[in-house]
């Protein structure tokens, strides 16, 4: 029981800093709160499981995979005459974070029920919801995507990163909550915080993944289920932007956000962001000149530092071009087979215990297209924490998988 208690409160402790992160130390490449807590679960989870920890066979896969790409980068590091040797420092303590929290999420989850893990974390993402109403109440209903007057949500690694975990929340919410009134108001509250962030990214994630789980549902209780909800929660919408009379600023961001590429007003470039010019640059301007090494190793995880148009980036803004690029096509092989692996694993074990667990990855898939979060030293983390849960489910059968409510209703 003791033992039991004191893995609970790892987890917790773990999972609170998504929304009490902040900087630790300001210098060489910022330190979070996030940081410092999943170094020492590994250390104390180490020794409480007298080594058990990392003996497991996927852990083991992921700490060499590490030490692999420290290898690699640290040959860049030296080929390059050390010029990048801060970024590509900074990078691998956040490949390492990553690693570790995924050794530790094989071994918590295990041991750890799904209901506590789920239940916890909406908690935690509620309370990251309430930070942004305190600390930058004069951005939450701004409707702007304009930096200075957006929501920022710096402590979740950015705006995108907090409309990312909650989307997370809103797909937990929709599969664990069982009051039919409670399940819709936390829907609805998640959905309204993802459009106040302005994230098309997790906008679009969420709608395309509860129409994938419509289709994924074996017996279509959960497209009967996303239909009604969908439903109240549109009424509830449109009830309350007339109420506020903020309707016209509704449409005017909405155009201006989501639809102005159709209706001519902005360029399919600009209306991505940039993304296409930082995807030319980086292939006409990086990859083209890469040695066969830098093409099958990769030039270092913290590799991508250019500038373009008089601004910085660090970041192609898609996973697969930010793995290639940093780390080579062999890795890029090996999380694509990886990605290939669960998604047929999902689909050739189409169980309503395994809905929640499909929508999370769907959901974060998506999001990899335009925001490879998974380089934020505050939350990209969470990726190889959920990555080490659809690996663990398909490991063997649990018996301890929560029950999605929706599908009883």
């Amino acid at each position: 029981m003791k033992i039991l208690l004191t893995l609970k409160f790892i987890l917790a402790s773990l999972l609170i800093t998504i929304s009490l992160n902040f900087i630790l130390i300001d210098g060489i490449g910022n330190v979070y709160l996030s940081t410092i807590v999943i170094f020492l679960s590994f250390i104390v989870l180490f020794f409480l499981s007298k080594g058990v920890l990392v003996t497991k066979t996927y852990s083991l896969l992921a700490l060499f995979l590490f030490l692999f790409l420290s290898l690699t980068t640290g040959i860049n590091i030296i080929f390059d005459k050390f010029i990048l040797a801060q970024e590509q420092s900074v990078f691998t303590i956040i490949y390492l974070q990553n690693i570790l929290a995924f050794v530790i999420a094989y071994y918590l989850i295990e041991k750890v029920s799904l209901d506590f893990f789920y239940k916890f974390f909406l908690w935690v993402v509620f309370i990251a919801t309430i930070r942004i109403f305190f600390e930058e109440i004069e951005h939450v209903f701004s409707f702007s995507e304009a930096r200075g007057q957006r929501i920022e949500a710096l402590f979740a690694g950015g705006v995108n990163n907090f409309a990312l975990i909650v989307g997370l929340a809103l797909i937990i919410s929709f599969y664990t909550i069982k009051n039919r009134y409670l399940k819709v108001g936390l829907c609805l509250y998640w959905f309204v915080i993802i459009i106040l962030t302005m994230s098309r990214g997790a906008l679009l994630g969420i709608i395309f993944t509860l129409f994938i789980l419509g289709l994924y549902d074996t017996n279509k209780k959960t497209l009967s289920l996303l239909l009604r909800t969908s439903f109240i929660i549109t009424l509830l919408g449109v009830f309350a932007i007339y109420y506020f009379d903020k309707s016209d600023l509704v449409k005017a961001q909405l155009e201006n956000r989501f639809l102005s590429v159709f209706t001519g007003d902005s360029s399919i470039e600009s209306a991505s962001s940039g993304r296409g010019i930082i995807l030319s640059d980086i292939y006409n301007s990086h990859i083209k000149g890469s040695s066969l090494f830098e093409y099958l190793f990769g030039h270092g995880m913290g590799s991508i530092d250019f500038t373009i148009n008089k601004a910085d980036y660090k970041s192609s803004h898609n996973l697969i071009v930010d793995l290639f690029f940093r780390n080579g096509l062999l890795f890029t092989l090996f999380y694509i087979q990886l990605f290939l692996y669960l998604l047929l694993k999902f689909l050739s074990n189409r169980a309503k215990s395994n809905l929640i667990l499909f929508g999370i990855f769907v959901f974060l898939h998506f999001e990899l297209l335009f925001n490879p979060f998974v380089f934020a030293a505050q939350t990209g983390w969470i990726y190889t924490f959920f990555l080490a849960l659809f690996l663990i489910t398909f490991k063997k059968t649990r018996t301890d998988l929560i029950q999605p409510s929706g599908t009883s209703n």
